[in-house]
């Protein structure tokens, strides 16, 4: 057995679901910021490329 399962086991189960869904609001609050910075009027190829360009700056400032 590897050394990550044995620590598998031990974690609490009710942690895992806990740390899930605080992992699960925080990325839709970070969705709703990226979303938030984007003009509505560009088409959906257009939308999808300055999302994707706003989590990059978002992630290089998180690095900073």
């Amino acid at each position: 057995m590897t050394d990550f399962d044995v620590i598998a086991q031990r974690v609490d189960p009710r942690w895992i679901r806990d740390l899930r869904a605080f992992a699960l609001q925080y990325e839709e609050e970070r969705h709703k910021v990226r979303s938030s910075w984007i003009p509505d009027s560009v088409d959906d190829e257009t939308w999808f490329e300055l999302y994707l360009m706003a989590t990059a700056v978002e992630q290089d400032i998180a690095l900073i």
